[in-house]
């Protein structure tokens, strides 16, 4: 049997065959380990080599990111004495490693998040395959002929070798660890060492032929997953139209092949145009392309699109995808045969091949997007990232926006470039007349409980009133529920989520209080928790206090509601998208839903009835995740020219972020936002 790679071991080596590795496990750990390197391997680890190590009672990936001839400490040193083997390569996917720079891109990460280099491992690490057979033990002849109370054996010891001595074919180090009820890492390693059991290394699967694949689902499953997978939303024609700046710069920066940063701002179709010709240019230089979107709606209409152009060399990354369906596409674009990748924020650090076609785009659609920040450590930005990789590998990077981030666009060394060539000229004629006119309505001077002003009213019966079988009115509210909160008109008093501290929604049609940062529903309470007065009172509104309001005022209109509570899947949030643009909805109220997926069709009307509701929320970003959302929701109504209205009803008409939309004047907006976070100290 092989030794377990004692440091006695280290001299008599080949000074050209390292004998120890340092590894880097997926853990929220600050350091590397030393593990040596059986001899059935040494001369086949790299650094980036995928492994399978012993940690503790189990066992880890991990990624070889040093080789030595050498213990740390000499080879008389104790620890060396200690030191664990890695039992194999991850499969045969890791013969190669890792790219060397995207193990170094993790390291960055790690330094800039402050983030244990451990955990930045597990963005890159692949998902574990279950096709791959485990490794198992099995009795040697040694083993076979222990008696039933060996005095150097402990009792663990002793219970693994009778339990393998029951299973001829061997046993998985986590099937003995079951039946024990107790670590056993330790007492096989010392089995091993004394050559009373072997290891039984796994053979690799045989792939069945292309034409000989055979899917074993049943027809009622398959029709279940085609549900969960519905086909992308269709997008309107664009004609498909580059403006001289754009295309000289970008032709310009992948004929250098270095790293060149560009803001494209435009709007969402026109962005698409320009990042399907990018992906063109890039692959007719036999480079490879990666595109970000922030939500798996727009990743999926990406994708489509792109698979009708190129095919086979399009993969998607992003987290709906089964475990089968993201091995396959990191399979796919490891080997190479991936050329173009489209996926969420996870995949920025996609594993391209180090020998491979060099990385020569790197395009983040709607770069301001929240979703585009991690929740969990690291708490990495994908556009942040995608900047350090676009800059490591020599790409450009492409930040598409309608309405750039306040942090990009002040950004050093960016070249922004509209595709229509012209600079900011705000309140414009040129381009007033592609906008539609906005009308502002103070709330504070509307009767008290004014749900919906009469202007608004009036906007929407007009819009109706000239309905031609298509969408006409749609009405934007980023607030879920039937109102945010619950008042006592006695007490003041309003019912908390006791574990988060914050007021609870109400739900009218479900008769509930729900908390909407970590999901805990409760009965709607009778009378106030702190005075016990019956007098609880909704205050403010949600998209299902407006629906039901629209449903009053218009009870032969056909409405739909497009938020969280209503489209719990992205196939019912299809379906009511494909219902607004085929012409069988009247009217659509939803919350930012609005916005993501393929774009709904421009409407005669769009309502606003709370459009400061996310300026009260604790984040020194409010004021601009409020403007841009405005900006979005205004832009689904038609052009001025062609009859389009805007109503905005609000508490603040005043607010820079609300004047700069009814005004269509961005300045405003920056000019109050930009030294608000400077005196502040905000990014």
């Amino acid at each position: 049997m092989p030794s377990s790679g004692l440091a006695t071991d280290a001299p008599t080596l080949d000074a050209s065959r390292p004998a120890f590795s340092e590894v880097i496990v997926p853990r929220h750990l600050h350091r590397s380990f030393t593990y040596a390197i059986p001899a059935r391997l040494q001369g086949t680890l790299t650094v980036g080599s995928l492994v399978l190590v012993p940690f503790g009672p189990s066992t880890l990936q991990g990624v070889v990111i040093a080789l030595s001839t050498r213990p740390p400490g000499g080879p008389n040193h104790p620890a060396a004495r200690r030191l664990r083997e890695i039992l194999s390569l991850l499969d045969d996917r890791a013969e190669t490693g890792l790219d060397r720079s995207l193990l170094e891109l993790t390291r960055q990460i790690s330094e800039h998040y402050l983030a244990p280099w451990g955990q930045c491992l597990r963005l890159i690490l692949p998902t574990p395959s279950p096709r791959k057979p485990s490794l198992r033990y099995v009795l040697t002849e040694a083993g076979r002929h222990v008696e039933e109370k060996h005095p150097r054996l402990s009792p663990t010891a002793l219970a693994i070798l009778a339990r393998l001595a029951e299973s001829p074919k061997g046993l998985a180090p986590t099937s003995l660890q079951r039946a024990l009820s107790k670590p056993v890492a330790r007492a096989l390693m010392t089995l091993k060492q004394r050559g009373l059991v072997g290891e039984l290394q796994p053979e690799s699967p045989k792939k069945p032929a292309a034409d000989q694949k055979v899917s074993r689902r049943s027809p009622r499953k398959n029709a279940r997953k085609n549900a969960a997978s519905p086909e992308p939303l269709p997008l309107a024609p664009v004609q498909a139209t580059w403006q001289p700046a754009w295309q000289d710069k970008l032709r310009t920066s992948l004929d250098q092949a270095a790293h060149r940063a560009i803001l494209l701002q435009a709007p969402a179709a026109q962005r698409l145009v320009c990042l399907l010709q990018a992906i063109d240019e890039t692959l007719a230089r036999h480079r490879t392309a990666l595109v970000i979107a922030p939500e798996i709606a727009r990743v999926s209409t990406v994708a489509a699109l792109a698979s009708k152009r190129w095919g086979e060399r399009v993969a998607t990354l992003h987290s709906a995808l089964t475990p089968a369906a993201r091995d396959d596409a990191w399979r796919r674009i490891r080997a190479g045969t991936a050329d173009v990748v489209v996926g969420t924020r996870s995949a920025v650090l996609a594993p391209f091949p180090s020998g491979g076609p060099p990385l020569g785009l790197l395009f983040v659609e709607q770069e301001e997007d929240p979703s585009l920040k991690e929740e969990q450590e690291p708490h990495y930005h994908a556009r942040e990232v995608a900047w350090m990789r676009a800059r490591q590998q020599g790409a450009v990077l492409v930040l598409g926006s309608a309405h750039p981030s306040l942090e990009t666009l002040h950004r050093e060394g960016l070249d922004r470039i509209p595709p229509d060539g012209a600079a900011d000229e705000p309140a414009s004629a040129s381009t007033r007349s592609r906008l539609a006119a906005v009308l502002a309505v103070d709330l504070r001077k509307t009767p008290y409980g004014t749900v919906l002003s009469e202007p608004l009213i009036v906007g929407m019966r007009e819009a109706l009133e000239a309905r031609s079988g298509r969408l006409s009115v749609i009405l934007f509210l980023n607030r879920k529920g039937f109102a945010p909160l619950l008042l006592c008109r006695d007490c003041g008093a309003s019912p908390h989520c006791p574990r988060c501290s914050v007021t609870l929604t109400f739900y009218r049609g479900a008769g509930r209080l729900a908390c909407h940062y970590c999901g805990a529903a409760l009965p709607l309470p009778d009378t106030c928790p702190s005075c016990l007065a019956p007098r609880l009172d909704p205050v403010g509104s949600g998209t299902e206090r407006i629906e039901e309001e629209v449903r009053r005022l218009f009870p032969q209109a056909k409405i739909g509601r497009l938020d969280r509570d209503r489209a719990r899947t992205p196939a019912q949030a299809d379906a009511i998208h494909r219902q607004a643009s085929s012409g069988e909805l009247d009217i659509l109220i939803g919350t930012q839903m609005l916005f993501q997926g393929a774009p709904l069709p421009r409407v005669p009307f769009v309502g606003l009835p709370h459009a400061d509701a996310g300026l009260h929320v604790p984040d020194f970003r409010s004021a601009e995740r409020t403007y841009h959302a405005l900006l979005d929701a205004i832009d689904l109504a038609q052009p001025e020219d062609a009859g389009g209205k805007v109503v905005l009803q609000t508490y603040l008409p005043t607010h820079h972020a609300i004047a700069s939309v009814v005004q269509h004047n961005p300045a405003t907006f920056y000019e109050q936002e930009l030294p608000f976070r400077q005196a502040l100290g905000y990014p």
